[in-house]
């Protein structure tokens, strides 16, 4: 995702944000964006700016507004994403709306989005803004009556290790003590509404009949969580098979290295024993190069994907197998 050098606010660095505060009017933009798009059959997959400020007291970011971005990874839709940016900052300030950016909202099906595009995005933000962060909308769930609007951002100790090296290495990993669980952090967001929002919620909730909770879990919502869990697994599996095959070449090396040495001994014993000079020592790391690592930045990706997968399909199955075996009870 294109993103142009943000106005941001100035955080001390030992603040530590505990949640996050968003208004139901950010999030009616953020499913209204996305929604048209699905409508449109434009790209389903939106994203956009997240507008508000730090509360250093509370420990609280407030989101407070927020706008959409052109999808592309062209020259040209970058250079419109900046200037477009720079145009919406510039009329929030003349009529005295928050215009520091916090971080950026995202679209995602079923917690695909942790990638290496969601963790390039989040990096940038982090560079201009130590407690920026990514709000996470899932569509499709949220069509099925739960509202799912989570908060990110990257965990310290994975920007710190990002910030040096692109693609992690085991040995970097066990040093620094990240994980496919440590990687992110999940923040808690709160939505926050004004008190006329909170007396209209009221009033149309003794309206309205709440039977949410006889609705039935769907199949198609848990097959394609499925789909993307075996899918997940594969990606992991292709890994493994590509590390497999990085030790065998090492292994080849090393025994390589060890016969190359046990001959140039030999040949100086032997060349010893006939009054000869031995033969000088050759640096055999320059003879037998050793395989390049394998970077393990996308299997870390892969196995946070699968435990998203995992958790909700959790979520989804606790939550209807004890309505599955009352509508049983009433059928039979």
């Amino acid at each position: 995702m294109s993103q142009a050098k943000p106005a941001v606010a100035v955080v001390p660095a030992e603040s530590g944000i505990k949640h996050v505060e968003i208004t139901s009017q950010v999030i009616l933009k953020i499913t209204r964006h996305c929604h048209y798009e699905l409508e449109k059959q434009l790209d389903p997959h939106v994203n956009g700016v997240l507008l508000g400020l730090i509360n250093e007291t509370k420990k609280v970011l407030e989101v407070t507004h927020c706008f959409p971005l052109m999808n592309g990874d062209s020259d040209e839709e970058m250079e419109t994403n900046r200037e477009y940016m720079l145009e919406m900052e510039r009329s929030l300030r003349q009529v005295n709306i928050d215009y520091q950016q916090v971080g950026f909202y995202q679209s995602t099906y079923l917690s695909t989005h942790c990638d290496r595009n969601f963790l390039e995005s989040m990096f940038v933000y982090l560079e201009e803004m130590k407690e920026a962060i990514a709000i996470i909308y899932d569509p499709l769930k949220t069509k099925l009556g739960h509202l799912s609007i989570r908060a990110f951002k990257l965990s310290p100790a994975a920007y710190e290790l990002y910030k040096e090296e692109k693609e992690f290495g085991a040995d970097m990993l066990r040093a620094c003590k990240i994980t496919y669980e440590t990687l992110f952090t999940e923040i808690p967001v709160i939505v926050k509404n004004s008190s006329l929002t909170n007396v209209l919620l009221c009033e149309l909730n003794e309206v309205s009949e709440n039977t949410a909770f006889f609705g039935l879990p769907t199949s198609s919502y848990l097959e394609k969580s499925m789909q993307l869990l075996l899918g997940g697994l594969d990606e992991v599996n292709q890994d493994l098979q590509k590390l497999n095959m990085h030790q065998r070449a090492l292994y080849k090396q090393q025994t390589q290295i060890l016969h190359y040495m046990q001959k140039r001994k030999n040949e100086n014993a032997l060349r010893e024993k006939e009054g000869l000079s031995a033969l000088p020592d050759e640096d055999v790391t320059k003879l037998f190069k050793a395989p390049p690592p394998v970077g393990r930045l996308e299997p870390l990706l892969s196995c946070n994907r699968i435990a998203s997968h995992c958790d909700m399909i959790e979520e989804h199955v606790t939550s209807g197998i004890g309505k599955l075996y009352l509508a049983d009870s009433f059928m039979s």
